[in-house]
């Protein structure tokens, strides 16, 4: 906790082992202990706060729509942006990618390959249900999450105060709309 709090107050740059060290209130020869590095420490915070993010197995309940467990994995889409960090941690990570490219890749292997894996997954779910037309998931689930990107995650990304809008349902709507358009059960070739 220590750790993610200094990030984000500081960012990556600025946070101190030391300082991050007496917030947790051990000294910093344990927290060297723990963590070779500031930049590892950077890694486990991601991993942390990845760690009960972007997993969507179970979000299918017996009798939804397809348009309901499309909307349910687009909440928790934007829950993990918005509600977990992600955001503010995503603009540390773009913020140091020249100094320190490893934190992006460790950001994009936790925030977006293991978050896309986990939606192909419920795609490959809808799709053996006859629920969506047979296609690739993994396309799919790139797809519809950066239709959310687009609307709502790089915004947020420019402008540190900006959350979800009042006609987030309406947008989030428009977004399963367009992926049905293309994958949806009826949708023409």
């Amino acid at each position: 906790m220590a750790a993610r709090d200094n990030f984000l107050k500081n960012g990556y740059s600025r946070a101190g082992m030391a300082e991050i060290a007496r917030d947790a209130d051990v000294s910093t020869a344990t927290l060297y202990k723990h963590f070779a590095s500031k930049e590892a420490l950077f890694s486990a915070v991601v991993r942390n706060v990845a760690r009960s993010t972007g997993d969507y197995s179970g979000v299918i309940d017996p009798g939804d729509t397809a348009r309901e467990v499309l909307y349910k994995l687009c909440r928790a889409y934007l829950s993990v942006q918005f509600d977990s960090n992600a955001n503010a941690l995503l603009r540390i990570v773009i913020a140091e990618v020249p100094g320190a490219p490893g934190l992006a890749g460790d950001m994009y292997e936790v925030l977006g390959n293991r978050r896309n894996d986990s939606l192909m997954h419920v795609l490959d779910e809808l799709i053996s249900r006859g629920m969506l037309k047979p296609h690739d998931s993994a396309f799919g689930a790139r797809l519809g999450a950066g239709m959310l990107k687009e609307i709502f995650v790089w915004p947020a990304l420019f402008d540190a105060e900006l959350g979800l809008p009042p006609d987030t349902d309406e947008k989030i709507h428009r977004v399963i709309d367009a992926y049905l358009a293309l994958y949806g059960p009826d949708a023409r070739d």
